[in-house]
């Protein structure tokens, strides 16, 4: 009888969740689905036209560019941001003198803006003005200045580097508090038993942080597969859809050419491949717990 006498509390702390998700979430993401089947352009009247957008879309090169990039930026990000975020992690709970300090500075790039973060690169990258080519000057390797934002060579990399470094700090936090609750016992007895600093990295701290390095992976790649603010700001995805990602791309065919049937239907992709990537993630990660 105690647990149905909560049932109604429980529901009055859920309701308002449950009908903010629906309302912002769920309903969106239906509504989505339907628009991706019809030829619209936000004004007139929309027509179903089933599965066309989809057929038209994987026919499309630029379609395919923009998958190419957002999969290298998913793979950059995983390769970069995770071990860097677990090594500096692991170092600040190693160092515990002036550890919140260091924190602090490390996740301040998280919290600006990434419009602002996109315009200050953009100036770094200025081949007349711009840091990076300076400090190259600088140090005598003037040889390799260029203008990074127009060279079809870097520009790509150029877009990718401001977000892979603004969100380091975001998993550092992450794998810090994930640190900080592993027993001491543990590693106190690992250092008894003389393993060194590696080894207690590895044989001890890996092992029990691995839910948290899931979560982060989770993460990093579905920040990757809907990017927009860095490329849109620096270069607004051109030349074509050089440096573009497929939220980019998906708002220039959906907003700048009113195509919003399109445009929805390149939301689907990129749900469905979010969706893909955590449902088989979670069944390989829980595989290899057991």
């Amino acid at each position: 009888m105690k647990k149905y006498k909560k049932a109604p509390i429980c529901i009055g702390f859920l309701l308002p969740v449950f009908l903010l998700y629906t309302v912002f979430i769920i309903i969106p993401l239906i509504q989505t689905g339907y628009y991706s089947l019809t030829e619209w352009n936000g004004v007139t009247e929309k027509v179903f036209i089933g599965l066309e957008n989809f057929k038209e879309l994987f026919q499309n090169s630029d379609y395919w560019i923009t998958f190419q990039n957002t999969m290298k930026l998913v793979v950059i990000t995983l390769v970069i941001q995770i071990p860097v975020g677990l090594l500096l992690a692991y170092l600040l709970y190693s160092k515990t003198r002036g550890m919140k300090i260091y924190r602090t500075i490390l996740f301040l790039p998280v919290v600006i803006a990434p419009v602002a973060i996109a315009l200050m690169f953009s100036l770094f990258y200025n081949s007349e003005i711009g840091v990076f080519n300076r400090v190259l000057e600088a140090i005598g390797l003037g040889r390799f200045q260029t203008n990074w934002l127009s060279n079809v060579n870097t520009l790509l990399y150029a877009v990718m580097a401001p977000q892979v470094w603004q969100y380091i700090g975001l998993y550092v936090t992450i794998f810090l508090g994930a640190h900080q609750s592993i027993p001491g016992e543990l590693i106190e007895s690992a250092e008894i038993d003389g393993a060194n600093k590696a080894q207690v990295f590895f044989h001890v701290v890996l092992p029990e942080i691995a839910s948290f390095t899931n979560i982060s992976i989770i993460l990093c790649v579905t920040g990757s597969l809907k990017a927009f603010e860095h490329s849109w700001v620096m270069t607004g995805g051109g030349p074509g859809v050089r440096s573009a990602y497929l939220g980019v791309y998906m708002y220039k065919t959906a907003f700048v050419n009113s195509d919003f049937g399109m445009g929805s239907a390149i939301t689907v992709t990129i749900v469905l491949l979010s969706l893909i990537f955590t449902l088989v993630f979670n069944k390989i990660a829980v595989r290899a717990e057991k």
